[in-house]
């Protein structure tokens, strides 16, 4: 009994740490609504790519991007559960689904995108 006992106050601890860490995210998430410009890039193409951070509720993110220069030509996409876990965002759209990893100061972005046919990197930076 002794020894399963032991574990009981790291057990409290993370419990107790889980409220924090949701409302480090809703910071987070708070803090990077508004407009970021940067590009994709796929092998030796890129564009230019614009993020539109509409809207926080706790750690969820609502907005759109505007894909220029594509395969496909220019296309917007929409994001309406794109979530914020500590200093990662990952953005599940429609046609193009997209992660970063927010720099410390808040201001820059980077990470990777993907589509049902190919992959790339990102690079963005809040306006």
């Amino acid at each position: 009994m002794f020894k399963a006992l032991r574990f009981f106050p790291l057990a409290v601890c993370l419990v107790a740490m889980a409220p924090m860490a949701q409302a480090d995210d809703a910071a987070t998430a708070a803090k990077v609504v508004g407009t970021w410009e940067g590009k994709w890039i796929f092998a030796d193409m890129g564009g230019k790519l614009v993020v539109k951070i509409d809207a926080a509720t706790g750690n969820v993110l609502k907005g759109s991007s505007v894909w220029y220069g594509t395969a496909v030509g220019d296309f917007s996409d929409t994001f309406t559960k794109a979530k914020v876990k500590g200093n990662k965002i990952e953005f599940p759209e429609p046609t193009m689904d997209f992660e970063a990893t927010l720099s410390e100061d808040g201001t820059a972005m980077e990470g990777n995108w993907t589509s049902p046919i190919a992959t790339g990197r990102l690079t963005l930076t809040k306006k």
